[in-house]
């Protein structure tokens, strides 16, 4: 199984276990919490988990939604609430990597992190996230729907969504 460049040098991996419905993250760091976005509607559909340095499971997932998992870090007491909001053409190609694995665990192929520009832009009183890919080209945004600490930061998220390259 091919294991994915680590968000900020760390070890973790996200693997999605196909037929039994499960995402887990491996080495999950005690710093950062974990969540699961609806990769159609990019809507937050489980709260932040805090990470053990060992495994977080997302159980009995709806094997119809593809997800994307979202990292935070200093979290702290809050229970942030996030949406995506995709800024490039993207495409699900979630099925065909499915559907090529036999069953088997798929790491995430794809990791987006935060721009290190310094900059978080605020709307309408939420703090946003730029979300970039290896290229440090913007992909999307994390819009932080709650208030919360300055402390409280989005720090990637991993996703199956994948620039459209239909028009090549």
């Amino acid at each position: 199984m091919k294991q994915n460049k680590p968000l900020d040098g760390t070890s973790e991996q996200v693997i999605i276990f196909p037929s039994e419905r499960i995402i887990k993250i491996n080495n999950a760091r005690p710093e950062r919490a974990y969540a699961l976005f609806d990769a159609k509607t990019d809507v937050q559909t489980t709260r932040f988990v805090k990470g053990t340095d060992e495994q977080i499971e997302f159980k009995n997932l709806d094997p119809n939604r593809h997800f994307d998992v979202g990292v935070v870090q200093n979290m702290g007491d809050e229970k942030p609430e996030f949406a995506i909001i995709w800024t490039l053409p993207m495409r699900d190609d979630t099925d065909a990597i499915l559907q090529n694995s036999d069953n088997l665990p798929v790491a995430f192929p794809r990791e987006y992190t935060i721009s290190d520009d310094g900059n978080k832009s605020a709307m309408n009183g939420h703090r946003i996230f730029n979300l970039v890919d290896d290229k440090k080209e913007l992909v999307a945004q994390a819009a932080e729907l709650t208030s919360g600490s300055d402390k409280l930061e989005f720090v990637g998220l991993h996703t199956f969504k994948m620039v459209n390259n239909t028009k090549k």
